[in-house]
């Protein structure tokens, strides 16, 4: 991915400016507010948590990277002639590369624009199937199946004769990050969204849909930073 390997190179560039820095480590907790890129989907609400590495230059450019554990996916309905609807809850390990700019606005307190990248390794997570046996139809009764581990592939029957594969999801997911955090002394606020560039599923595409299921995700969350 040309984009991914660019702000990569950014980041380890940006290590050897001739400037003072400071290392500060932190953790944070928050919610994330995750759903997939197709407009037939309801946002889902999770947890999120970790700990927070930044690298601050005395240029004002910051380097910030961390360990999380979050919590994607959507609760999906397909409004066509395919007729189910998907549930996803997928718990990641997720590390984000990020490079803002604080910016001062009064004593203490600071502004951090940032943009970057993250990557994703699936842990854990829970799905449910609610497949219709005649097509979409909301006013039907569906046959539903359910899978504790959604990164593993397992069969589901759509009627009492015909069985299907559950395709498993992606466990690696990667793509975009961009984020605002506010910091007042070491509390900081975050906002973070990210714009995953990795088809997650291939589900719809086995089913005759040909779409691309990708990650969307807000977080939004509160933190401290311990200066080292």
């Amino acid at each position: 991915m040309k984009v991914t390997k660019l702000l990569i190179a950014a980041l380890f560039c940006i290590c050897f400016f001739p400037a003072k820095a400071q290392w500060r480590l932190g953790a944070e907790a928050g919610i994330d507010l995750s759903s997939v890129n197709i407009v037939t989907n309801h946002t889902q609400i999770g947890s999120h948590g970790g700990l927070t590495v930044d690298y601050a230059f005395k240029n004002r450019i910051n380097l910030s990277t961390g360990v999380f554990h979050t919590m994607k996916g959507a609760n999906t309905i397909c409004a066509d002639k395919l007729g189910y609807e998907l549930l996803a809850r997928l718990g990641y390990i997720e590390i984000p590369l990020q490079v803002g700019y604080r910016i001062p606005v009064a004593s203490n307190i600071h502004l951090t624009p940032s943009v970057g990248a993250y990557f994703a390794w699936g842990v854990n997570g829970t799905g449910e199937f609610e497949k219709s046996a005649t097509g979409y139809n909301p006013n039907e009764s569906m046959n539903v199946t359910e899978w504790s581990n959604p990164f593993k592939s397992h069969y589901y029957y759509t009627t009492e004769s015909e069985r299907k594969l559950a395709y498993a999801f992606n466990r690696f997911d990667s793509g975009l990050r961009f984020g605002l955090n506010a910091e007042i002394g070491q509390i900081s606020l975050s906002f973070n969204y990210d714009l995953g560039l990795k088809d997650m599923w291939k589900g719809f595409e086995q089913a005759g849909l040909y779409k691309q299921l990708r990650n969307r995700n807000a977080t939004l969350a509160i933190g401290y930073k311990f200066q080292l």
